[in-house]
């Protein structure tokens, strides 16, 4: 069922596997979910590839089931997505139009703003503006993610919103596993890109390892030089 802000909203309901795994895979991003009691669940995609990319539903007795995703809106949006798959916490930062830090439109999930917000400001500003519509916190079965959404508008200024990704779990000072030859000391992750009307645009990136007790600038935290800029056109 198609959801706005480019999401679809996936419904299984299946008696028969009650408290079984389901797994989804969606651009090359495996999401696993526990069926409940009744062999139901929810789950609201965040289509970060847009529509072209299937959805793939595998049940633990191998069946298989290929759907593609239904969005409201997908012609409206841009969106860049962050997909993991260790048990650590990536946060996704967008600065719109020059923003600093902290300030107006810098768009994180400290600050995600609602779609309905995004579409307040738009109207008001005329331009476009966006939210994180999907947050993750690194605790999920299979793969984590975040998404930010840019929502266009008719006549919109041009400009461009800059991404930035940082390691929260490893925070500005790391320590123990999270450093030097640590176990999570790096971390890979991707990033897609979809700008409106466009193919999303893959990125295999990584975190390196740095020294244990190095104090990281925030330039040095909140990595500005992983993924490019979300370019938007009037």
């Amino acid at each position: 069922m198609p959801e706005r802000g480019g999401r679809t909203r996936i419904a299984i309901d299946t008696a028969c596997r009650a408290q079984q795994f389901v797994v989804l895979e969606y651009a090359g991003a495996v999401f696993i979910r526990l069926l409940d009691v009744n062999g139901s669940d929810l789950f609201v995609l965040d289509c970060f590839a847009g529509e072209v990319e299937t959805i793939a539903i595998k049940f633990e007795d191998n069946t298989k089931i290929v759907r593609q995703p239904v969005a409201a809106d997908m012609r409206d949006v841009s969106k860049v997505a962050i997909v993991w798959s260790d048990g650590v916490d990536l946060d996704l930062h967008a600065f719109e139009y020059a923003a600093e830090f902290g300030g107006a439109g810098h768009v994180w999930s400290g600050e995600p703003g609602t779609q309905e917000e995004a579409s307040a400001r738009a109207l008001r500003d005329g331009r476009g503006q966006g939210f994180i519509s999907t947050s993750g916190a690194g605790g999920e079965i299979g793969m984590n993610f975040e998404v930010y959404t840019f929502m266009h508008r008719p006549g919109q200024t041009a400009g461009a919103v800059k991404l930035a990704v940082d390691y929260k779990t490893r925070g500005s000072r790391p320590a123990d596993k999270f450093c030097g030859t640590g176990t999570l000391a790096e971390v890979r992750f991707k990033a897609y890109v979809m700008e409106r009307g466009r193919p999303a645009r893959q990125l295999d990136l990584a975190f390196s390892a740095v020294p244990c007790g190095a104090d990281l600038s925030a330039r040095a935290r909140f990595n500005s030089r992983l993924i490019p800029d979300l370019a938007i056109r009037g």
